[in-house]
């Protein structure tokens, strides 16, 4: 009998036991426990707090944040897509000739919220629209777009019959511009002047009845089809808050079309600006009609414009403007249905034929507008308008009009008679000249003033001697933006100190100033010196005549070493600077000692410390760089130290001027080898200061 064989052992599978080590390993290993939450987890771990941050991210860190996690994926990503910013053709393009991009585009078309459009994106994404698979109302196809003349052709974007996008039904916020070339001569001239925009705009505001702020800047008006289109878009937009419209005219009138379209104004507008310039060219008249058959079908017929029939009981600011004066009587109807206006842009006509009209309008906005309280404009109507509201009313007077030059100061000079204790802001813009009375008398009078600007391309400008005769009452103001021309001049008898002293003491009683910028006129003046004299002369002036040493002063083309001898330049070390290389316009004008501690030593007088109770300036800008022929004496670690020792809220010091080359490329920021040492000690104490002059 023979022996039964020996059975070996079983073979365990490798699987089975590699799962075997697995769980005796997890058996055996320590459970770990969920690492704390931090402060920052915390807070974008609640979708709501996350949101609210991302909102006042920029685009860039919305991206980042995106990609953090799954939740702030789904938190973010809307709001990265909410505004969509179309104005550089080249974002457009890569959004377009991307695939992935435009496929990224096509899933969130739906989030956005804002946009901003010009005439090639804006075909563009009108007729990837049309072409949508999805879209309903695409029955048919047609040879509009293959045609010659078809606006898709111009575009510089792909063909939309390779890419469509679904349609955009939930904007509150949109924004076109035409879009600009420039022409051999350096004009601008339209792009796509072929482009009809009107009739794709108007078919944009069907899709989106939840608009609520609406902005067109030079879009053409070709025909009376293209305007009641537009306006009878208008009234279905039952949220519509803001309309800014600057139309371009052809052969429509454009009082029509402004009475027609503020009668058909939604009873939720808060603010209305209506503009518009003539366009005579070869473009109207018969290619006004639409050439994409499918887009005048989806506009539907024309249909007959209702007349709104109550008050604009939320309007409260009103711009239209005309082309002849006799059209704005119109506006003294239209102020009859605005009961809560509180800001108006009357016209600003010079004619002696307007005064009838004028007084009209006035006596319209005292009876039908109670809360009144902000003038836009300096003008015939202006003072009418000022005349017959109740005294202390108004707060704001504002003009950038260049024709109400010659109506700027009488306009100062009755409100600071008869609103002084209300006046809160006056912005004085593009005026050729303001003279010293309207200055003088707001100074003197306004108590409640907070913002005192004059400024423009020809720099307005008051003497010293006119700021110094008699002292402000307006103690409140937070900012203060004036051009100040330097002079030598016989003060007054009853001016007992310098001009620099009172001038600098009144600007150290402003306590509450934020804003202060501060400009020299470049023209002939003379030289001050710290004590407000006249420079005497210079190893190298020596030997000029009086009228040639006057005109050197504060010229732009006279390099440094014409105010001091090449000695004196040589022996400041760090002033090294190549004249051929950089020369700002007004670089060495300064304000004698305003930025000096002085020298008790030498008698070198300073006024920096009268300053000290500027404790909550944000910004010093003008004429203050301290790298002009006097500041480069005057202003060096002592006084940057206590810059920051007396301003602890401070963001902007204009330090360094805004140079450019011989070629007149723009230079931001003088160059670190340049730069005085005790300049570049002040930017590494302080980097978020920004220490260079904003570009001329």
């Amino acid at each position: 009998m023979e022996a039964s064989p020996t059975k070996r052992p079983r073979r365990t599978k490798a699987s089975t036991a590699k799962q075997a080590t697995t769980k005796t390993t997890k058996t055996n290993s320590p459970i770990m426990p969920p690492p704390e939450p931090t402060s920052a987890t915390t807070v974008f771990s609640i979708p709501e707090l996350a949101e609210t941050i991302g909102r006042i991210l920029n685009t860039k860190d919305q991206l980042q944040l995106s990609m953090t996690n799954r939740l702030l994926h789904h938190t973010v990503s809307p709001l990265f897509w909410s505004s969509l910013d179309l104005y550089d053709t080249a974002v457009a393009r890569r959004l377009a000739q991307s695939k992935h991009a435009h496929k990224a585009l096509s899933r969130n078309f739906d989030r956005i919220r804002e946009l901003k459009i010009q005439t090639s994106t804006l075909v563009y994404f009108i007729n990837s629209m049309i072409r949508h698979p999805d879209d309903g109302d695409n029955n048919n196809t047609t040879n509009a777009c293959e045609s010659k003349t078809s606006a898709t052709s111009l575009s510089p974007l792909p063909n939309p019959l390779s890419v469509t996008l679904p349609r955009m039904t939930r904007l509150t916020t949109l924004e076109y511009r035409t879009e600009k070339n420039k022409d051999k001569n350096g004009q601008l001239t339209d792009a796509y002047p072929e482009i009809a925009v009107m009739p794709r705009l108007t078919w944009l505001l069907n899709l989106n009845s939840s608009l609520t702020h609406i902005r067109v800047s030079g879009c053409r008006v070709r025909s009376p089809f293209d305007a009641h289109l537009f306006m009878q878009a208008i009234p279905s937009l039952k949220s519509l808050k803001e309309l800014d419209l600057r139309f371009r005219m052809s052969p429509v009138r454009w009082e029509i079309v402004v009475e027609l379209l503020f009668f058909s104004l939604p009873v939720s507008i808060e603010s209305v600006s209506l503009r518009s310039s003539k366009v005579e060219d070869s473009l109207t008249g018969p290619s006004s009609e639409i050439q994409d058959t499918e887009l005048s079908g989806l506009l539907g017929e024309r249909r007959a414009l209702g007349r709104r029939r109550v008050p604009l009981d939320r309007l409260r600011r009103l711009l239209v403007e005309f082309g002849r004066w006799e059209d704005a009587r119109m506006l003294y109807t239209f102020l009859q249905d605005c009961p809560v206006l509180e800001r108006f842009s009357p016209p600003c006509w010079e004619e002696e034929e307007f005064r009838p009209i004028s007084a009209a309008i006035a006596q319209a906005a005292a009876k039908h507008c109670p809360l009144l309280r902000e003038l836009d404009t300096c003008g015939v109507g202006t003072l009418d308008i000022i005349g017959a509201l109740p005294h202390h009313s108004l707060t704001t007077i504002r003009n950038s009009d260049i024709f109400g030059t010659a109506f700027v100061s009488p306009t100062l000079m009755l409100i600071s008679l008869a609103h002084y204790n209300s006046l809160t802001e006056v912005r004085i813009e593009d005026s050729l000249h303001v003279p010293k009375s309207g200055i003088q008398a707001i100074l003197r009078t306004c108590i409640a003033l907070e913002h005192f600007i004059v400024k423009g391309p020809a720099r307005p400008s008051t003497r010293l001697r006119h700021l110094v005769e008699k002292d402000w009452v307006c103690a409140r103001l937070k900012t203060l933006e004036i051009t100040i021309e330097l002079r030598q001049e016989v003060l007054p008898i009853d001016i007992k100190e310098p001009m620099p002293t009172k001038f600098y003491r009144q600007l150290g009683a402003l306590r509450d100033i934020e804003v202060l910028n501060l400009g020299i006129k470049a023209k002939a003046m003379e030289w001050l010196d710290g004590n407000g004299q006249v420079r005497t002369e210079t190893t190298s002036s020596r030997g000029t005549t009086g009228t040639a040493k006057k005109s050197i002063i504060f010229a732009a083309e006279i390099a440094f070493d014409d105010m001091w001898s090449a000695d004196e330049f040589e022996s400041v070390q760090y002033a090294k600077r190549d004249q051929n290389l950089a020369m700002a316009t007004g670089a060495d004008a300064s304000f004698p000692g305003m930025l000096s501690l002085g020298d008790e030593a030498t008698g070198r007088p300073g006024y920096l410390s009268w300053l000290s109770g500027l404790t909550k300036l944000r910004k010093l800008k003008g004429h203050v760089q301290a790298t002009t022929t006097e500041t480069a004496k005057t202003v060096g670690q002592r006084e940057l130290e206590w810059m920051l020792e007396h301003w602890p809220e401070l963001e902007v010091v204009e330090l360094l001027p805004a140079l450019e080359d011989r070629r007149g490329g723009k230079r931001h920021l003088l160059p670190m080898d340049l730069s005085p040492p005790h300049i570049v000690w002040f930017q590494q104490q302080r980097p978020d200061i920004q220490i260079n002059q904003e570009s001329p």
